[in-house]
């Protein structure tokens, strides 16, 4: 287990009001999808901007993709009560600390139509059951992975001209996955022209057994 000393720290200009509008806007029409989504990888990694989870000492934060979230909020685990009504949120983004369970979230609540947030308050879900439930979803949907190459490189040595070629090997990035932007997503789920069947999970375990490289958790 790696131990780091702080969490993710995402792209502030993510944060944008037009990914944050075209998201709630079309978040009923996301939700009645769901089963469709789930069931093509192309659609389960569509990459959310603005949605995250970070927390210090322990790997498995960064991006939630929309297939996480909703998985999450189909098993209650993302789901938080609205602050300023009695409307029930889905929560899109959390972090804290797995030490003392201090936790924040922000969210769009479902009855009042707007985004939420809530800080250091009383919460449904307590931190570590967020956290182990986003690593348990990494490690059964992986949507990148690593493989080792081997490049050439140089290296001091006292002979000769003092620099001697040698074989190293670099650790690189693998996508499993082309997923498409939410724009796109919104306009073929409106369109009718879906894509077929893709299953995350199965897609990911096929291609790790042929690429042969080592799972890395994100």
């Amino acid at each position: 287990m790696t131990i780091v000393s702080h969490g993710y720290v995402g792209n502030p200009a993510s944060n944008n009001q037009q990914s944050i509008s075209l998201f709630t806007e079309n978040i009923e029409l996301l939700r009645a999808h769901e089963k469709t989504i789930l069931e093509c990888a192309e659609y389960f990694f569509c990459d959310i901007a603005f949605a995250s989870c970070s927390w210090p000492y322990v790997t498995g934060d960064g991006p939630l993709c929309l297939g996480y979230l909703l998985l999450g909020w189909r098993e209650g685990l993302l789901l938080e009560s609205c602050p300023t009504s009695v409307g029930e949120c889905l929560v899109t983004s959390f972090g804290g600390s797995p030490l003392s369970g201090s936790q924040s979230w922000s969210g769009f609540c479902t009855n009042c139509k707007t985004m939420q947030t809530s800080k250091n308050q009383p919460v449904q879900n307590p931190l570590i059951e967020k956290l182990k439930f986003i690593i348990k979803l990494r490690k059964h949907y992986p949507q990148k992975t690593w493989q080792t190459e081997e490049q050439d490189a140089m290296q001091f040595t006292f002979g000769g001209n003092g620099l001697k070629p040698v074989k190293r090997l670099r650790k690189t990035s693998v996508d499993l996955f082309q997923p498409v932007t939410l724009v796109e997503l919104v306009k073929e789920l409106k369109d009718g022209n879906l894509r077929p069947k893709n299953s995350p999970k199965t897609k990911a375990e096929t291609a790790l057994g042929n690429l042969e490289i080592r799972l890395k958790l994100f």
